[in-house]
């Protein structure tokens, strides 16, 4: 939320302004019996706290917090009996920000001990991120997250770009063809409650106002937890030395971990900044209920994007003076105890009033015009700074880092809060599945750096060429390194701007049409690894389409896709909403009509992959797989399809998914199923296509999974 909620009812089945003058959570009346009996319950004292830092004409918006229940340790209520925290712990997360919250929302979900500091005093209250990508969503729906998530602000699914007054283009975004579309509107701070609610949940609250001072890795074992932090508190200044086997920086862009790493944070820091005015504003612009990018040649860029509760936010490039008195501003502000100024983002001393910024953006807006019609809610101006870590793990693979602190770029793109989800979601399950002693960390372990950093170095060409296009930059982008000591090399090989809005046009369409997938989080770099093996495809290498294609056309190392399935006679839905957890591999099973050649596959299957020696068991069964039967078949038709006696345990421990929808909207048919052998579709728990074969390949499943899980047979 933008602001404080004015009280409201219910009582007619939906919201509706209450004429109580107090809401009812704070009414007495609600807390007594008849005979005066007092609740057991009582609300805990909330905060009426301003959002902004700065008025404007109207003033600022205030929005009600509960500290007891979003600030941790630092609650006014004090902590709860059930909170104890051990000195030795399986993984310490340095940074309370999205990336680390997520990170312990997913340990949680796999029993990892954990504790989470940060620095900060309080929850974030407002401002920062404001969008959740296609992708993302996926991930919150995977962690039992995604309706919180999405309920909170609008869907934006339809974009326009004008220049100098000419509109450039005006449409539907682009999909990834499954559930979600667009960009779902919640703020950081909304999110991040979210998450502190889940933690809550499972015992665990964020120390707040605690700096990880400085860290050690020990040689050898050390007891099992061989690195040594010292935790500090911001203001008691009390000191105490936390054992991990882990450490994950979490800690922003200003990482002290990065730094106290020694890692490099590569890149460039440009000289534009972004004025961001969130606020109820008055205005004759048409398209304020969707996103826009508005261009002035003069003046710079703007960014609209439409919030909650009426509000929009407004990204404003600043230039001309405004920029050189932001400059001036900056020069005497850089002195943050033990952190990087490097990848400096935020700037709080930067001299400019939401008049001057309404003038701006006014100034870029022509023809049309803005006003203010409330109170500010947030009003900040953020420097580009376009930068990758050289690495993200540690050589000895005991720490690693994410979000902000290993990568920090352009607004545009939405990228900031969405990638920290995919960094999480890489990270988490592979270091559960190596503290629980699942997986061999010596090879799951390494593959987050290549897989994460190479994506992060995409999001900055990516974000950096959109940024360069609309803002009207000369500036080449930012040189980074790809898997090893080199340069990565790239061609964006985009249309020149010709300053004409046909050039504007063509750099577009080329634009989005390369980069569309990657905008929804849905196409990413496939690293070849133990988790990734060499892709199928659906050509041979002379580059001649084969006679008879191969078991999957779906390509390794690509984003699982979720199309629509049939559960139940009762219920339909998504694949997605079978492959839900956080360390569970998904063994998708295709199995065309369950009759012909198929069904001597799946019986091969069976037989062998679900055998007491098999696989299956070998590697934890129902613990570590999510088997699911994906059947071209009604579920009374697979009810006697499945009643042999051969496919008894298939039975038991399948999931079956009834794929009864044409063939040209089937899951056979999106995950390029060959019918007459059927497949097997190894998904990771990060939703990731590991490896395929034919269902009687069990040989090749099996040796995918011994390359870096630890097996062991049933008594």
């Amino acid at each position: 939320m933008a602001r404080s909620q004015p009280s409201s009812t219910w009582k007619d089945g939906y919201i509706a302004p209450s004429a109580s003058p107090s809401a009812a959570w704070a009414d007495e009346r609600y807390f007594a019996t008849s005979t005066g009996v007092n609740a057991h319950y009582a609300t805990p004292s909330p905060a009426e706290l301003p959002t902004a830092n700065v008025d404007n004409e109207h003033g600022r918006c205030h929005l009600r917090s509960w500290p007891s229940l979003y600030n941790g340790t630092a609650s006014p209520a004090g902590k709860p009996a059930w909170w104890k925290p051990s000195s030795n712990v399986d993984v310490l997360i340095c940074g309370a920000g999205p990336f680390g919250l997520e990170t312990a929302i997913c340990l949680a979900r796999q029993g990892i001990s954990f504790r989470i500091v940060d620095k900060a005093p309080t929850a974030l209250l407002s401002g920062r991120a404001d969008g959740l990508q296609p992708r993302s969503c996926e991930y919150l729906q995977s962690w039992g997250l995604v309706k919180e998530a999405v309920d909170e602000g609008p869907n934006i699914n339809t974009s326009v770009v004008f220049r100098n007054g000419v509109k450039l283009g005006h449409g539907t975004n682009a999909s990834c063809g499954d559930r979600y579309r667009g960009v779902n509107i919640i703020t950081q701070g909304q999110l991040e409650k979210v998450y502190i609610r889940d933690l809550a949940r499972h015992r665990v609250l964020v120390e707040r106002g605690v700096t990880v001072e400085q860290f050690e890795v020990g040689d050898g074992d050390v007891s099992g937890y061989p690195v040594a932090a010292t935790l500090r508190g911001v203001e008691s200044r009390e000191v105490e030395v936390v054992r991990a086997k882990y450490l994950v920086g979490a800690d922003g862009a200003g990482s002290a971990i990065r730094e106290m790493l020694g890692i490099p944070f590569d890149g460039l820091a440009t000289d534009c900044y972004w004025n961001i005015i969130d606020c109820r504003f008055k205005t004759d612009y048409p398209h304020i209920l969707g996103f826009g990018v508005v261009i002035n040649d003069e003046h710079g860029a703007v960014v609209v994007l439409p919030r909650e509760d009426g509000f929009t936010r407004f990204y404003i490039q600043i230039t001309g003076e405004k920029e050189a008195k932001i400059r001036a501003a900056r020069q005497g502000q850089r002195n943050r105890a033990k952190e990087s100024t490097v990848g400096e983002t935020q700037i709080y001393d930067h001299g400019i009033t939401p008049a001057e910024g309404l003038e701006h953006l006014n100034n870029i807006m022509s023809p049309w015009k803005v006003e203010f019609a409330g109170p500010l809610s947030w009003f900040a101006v953020w420097r580009v700074n376009e930068r990758v870590a050289r690495y993200f793990s540690s050589p000895d693979q005991r720490v690693h880092i994410g979000g902000d602190a290993a990568h920090v770029h352009s607004v545009l793109g939405a990228f900031g809060m969405n990638s920290s989800i995919y960094d999480a979601a890489n990270l988490s399950w592979k270091l559960g599945l190596s503290i629980s002693g699942a997986a061999k960390p010596e090879k799951l372990l390494p593959t987050y750096d290549p897989e994460r950093r190479l994506f992060a170095n995409r999001v900055i060409r990516c974000s950096g060429a959109y940024m360069r296009a609309i803002c009207n930059l000369n500036l080449p982008l930012a040189e980074l390194r790809g898997l090893g000591e080199k340069i990565e090399t790239h061609d964006e090989a985009l249309p020149p701007l010709d300053g004409t809005p046909e050039g504007h046009q063509r750099w577009m369409g080329t634009f989005f049409g390369r980069n569309s997938m990657f905008l929804l989080g849905v196409e990413c770099p496939i690293i070849e690894s133990p988790i990734c093996l060499s892709g199928s495809s659906a050509a041979t290498p002379s580059g001649k389409a084969p006679s008879v294609a191969p078991p999957t056309s779906l390509l390794t190392g690509v984003r699982a896709p979720s199309p629509r399935v049939c559960f139940e006679e009762n219920q339909t839905g998504y694949l997605y909403d079978k492959l839900t957890g956080v360390a569970r591999f998904h063994i998708l099973l295709f199995v065309s009509d369950l009759q012909g050649p198929v069904r001597e596959q799946v019986t091969s299957f069976t037989e062998h992959a679900l055998s007491n020696v098999g696989f299956y068991l070998r590697y934890g069964g129902q613990v570590r797989f999510n088997l699911v039967l994906v059947v071209k078949a009604l579920p009374h038709e697979a009810e006697t399809l499945l009643a042999a006696p051969e496919l008894a345990k298939l039975r038991e421990v399948a999931t079956v998914v009834y794929d009864d929808r044409a063939p040209d909207d089937d899951a056979h048919y999106k995950y390029g199923i060959n019918h007459a052998p059927g497949a097997v579709v190894v998904v990771r728990p990060d939703l990731m296509v590991g490896m395929s074969a034919a269902p009687e390949e069990v040989d090749a499943v099996e040796s995918y999974f011994s390359g870096f899980l630890v097996g062991s047979l049933p008594n």
